[in-house]
């Protein structure tokens, strides 16, 4: 007997789908510290009053979901454009008022701030290769910010003493 799996996604090369993976975990861990918070009742972190976090975190939270819906649903479509073009948008205001966030560095700029340069570089020619036809290009700038932008960045918010770190911690009596 053979397993039946979705036909989009026999067809993810590897590096996608450790992407998307890591993607799906990053979103589901935080949404479970963040429900976790709101239902039971776990302790907020004083962070988390913050409005430039509140804005971050929010556009972050939307923009993953659409990322890994691009990854896994047919490309050159019009859905595809529209959503890319949100997706980029989000990315982009997430990453500019991350600026605003020194929860790590209180007098400036910490080196996870370089996942937002990274995003803003990438976004133009994210943006720019897919307009020109340039699809291996364009996917490779893509896949670049979604595994550092949102993956690695993402799980480095899971550190102990760190706000979603505290909050996903907290999820197995550890917070």
């Amino acid at each position: 007997m053979t397993a039946i799996a979705p036909k989009a996604l026999d067809r993810i090369p590897p590096l996608q789908a450790v992407i998307f993976a890591g993607g799906a975990t990053v979103f589901l861990l935080a949404a479970a510290g963040l429900l976790n918070m709101a239902l039971a009742g776990a302790p907020k972190p004083p962070i988390l009053g913050n409005l430039a976090v509140i804005a971050h975190l929010t556009t972050v939270l939307a923009a993953l979901p659409l990322g890994l819906s691009q990854l896994v649903l047919p490309k050159g479509t019009i859905r595809h454009r529209i959503v890319g073009y949100v997706w980029l948008a989000l990315m982009v205001f997430t990453a500019l008022v991350s600026f605003a966030i020194h929860a790590i560095n209180k007098n400036g700029l910490s080196p996870i701030h370089l996942f937002s340069v990274l995003t803003l570089v990438s976004a133009p020619v994210i943006a720019f290769a897919a307009r020109r036809g340039r699809v291996e290009s364009h996917r490779r700038a893509v896949l670049g910010l979604m595994g550092g932008g949102l993956v690695i960045a993402g799980i480095f918010t899971f550190i102990p003493g760190r706000a979603l770190g505290q909050l996903v911690w907290s999820l197995f009596g550890r917070g």
